[in-house]
């Protein structure tokens, strides 16, 4: 299965498909600054009825309080839709925040879309 995202429009947003999940590919830092565009990615998915999303963060270098509260809301509102949020490629900084925040147990976090997709939670 390829690591790769194909996207579909330019955007600082990367889009795709892995096995029967969206793959959403943040190009920066998830911050105040960039939030409304990925709020506007994962409501896109959700609205067409995409609630299984993977949330590729392989480029991301740092992740807001902004940030995560977006997340815990998107988690938040696939779980109440019969879906799921899966989070890859954290580097050791945006893991440590999710430690610090005491928020690595409340998602699901993997190595690489490759396990993201395998696992069942």
């Amino acid at each position: 299965m390829p690591d790769n995202i194909v996207e579909t429009r330019p955007s600082k947003i990367g889009r795709g498909e892995a096995g029967a999940m969206t793959v959403l590919a943040p190009k920066e830092s998830l911050t105040y600054q960039t939030c409304e565009e990925l709020e506007a990615a994962f409501n896109e998915c959700i609205d067409r009825y995409k609630t299984k999303i993977i949330l590729d963060c392989k480029k991301l270098s740092f992740v807001d309080s902004e940030g995560l509260e977006l997340l815990v809301r998107v988690e938040e509102k696939l779980r109440r839709r019969g879906g799921i949020l899966k989070i890859v490629g954290l580097n050791p900084v945006c893991r440590d925040i999710f430690v610090a925040t005491r928020l690595i147990n409340s998602f699901y976090i993997y190595k690489d879309i490759h396990e993201a997709v395998k696992a069942v939670p």
